[in-house]
């Protein structure tokens, strides 16, 4: 499999208003908990990956071909980056809600297996991970972030999350840092903390179609960058990051 990471995301880049101010305060609430085990990502480094588009070259035809699709449904069909783009450009504007739910509320749904409340924060491994969800599968009116990487199926692109037909990813992921081998207690302490501020003081966000960047980078928290694009991006020059 290839090494270059390229994915489509949200909020790639400078911050302001509300989401700069909601995660400068998500990460200063775990360095007061975690300490110097916190590595924070810089705030221009955060982002939301909408739909990865990884890509290896098929020995066979030459093509660029998915990377997941490839290794989860072992197809090898050329990507069509123009309609990855047409997808994303139609999926715009979305709006999104992190926070603003606790233990016991009832909830419209959960996010593998679990309570919004909780999935809100997370640790998961060692990474400090936010999660937010469509305004309107909030309100009971569909998957719409579910829905956006499904259509991408037509483009000969899989959704990492998407192994079975049957799998559903709706949550709009934030990573917001790791931590370098942090305590248990430390880290339960920062996650309560966490979600009880977001509980409180939930962050509503609009994903306009400028909000989205297409990024290249060798790690997968796409930091350093080496390309960030706007969408509609240039077939030629996504060909020429992939490959």
């Amino acid at each position: 499999m290839g090494s270059r990471f390229v994915s489509a995301v949200a909020f790639y880049g400078p911050k302001t208003g509300a989401l700069r101010e909601a995660l400068a305060g998500v990460q200063a609430l775990i360095a007061e908990h975690v300490g110097d085990d916190f590595r924070p990502y810089t705030l221009d480094q955060v982002h939301a990956t909408l739909i990865a588009l990884n890509g290896v070259r098929d020995p066979q035809t030459g093509a660029i071909v998915n990377e997941y699709l490839l290794a989860h449904a072992g197809v090898r069909r050329e990507m069509d980056l123009p309609r990855v783009m047409d997808i994303l450009v139609r999926a715009t504007p979305l709006r999104v809600r992190i926070g603003g739910f606790r233990p016991g509320q009832e909830i419209p749904f959960t996010s593998r297996g679990q309570h919004l409340a909780e999935r809100t924060f997370s640790v998961q491994d060692k990474a400090f991970v936010l999660v937010g969800w469509p305004a309107d599968s909030l309100a009971g009116a569909g998957r719409p972030l579910d829905d956006l990487r499904r259509e991408m199926n037509a483009a000969n692109v899989l959704h990492r999350y998407h192994v079975h037909a049957t799998d559903v990813d709706n949550d709009l992921h934030l990573v917001v840092g790791h931590h370098a081998g942090a305590p248990a207690d430390a880290l339960a302490r920062a996650t309560a903390a966490v979600r009880d501020k977001l509980a409180a003081d939930p962050v509503d966000l609009t994903i306009g179609l400028a909000d989205v960047k297409i990024v290249a980078a060798d790690s997968h928290t796409l930091a350093p960058p080496l390309y960030v694009g706007d969408v509609p991006a240039a077939e030629a020059a996504l060909l020429a990051l992939i490959s």
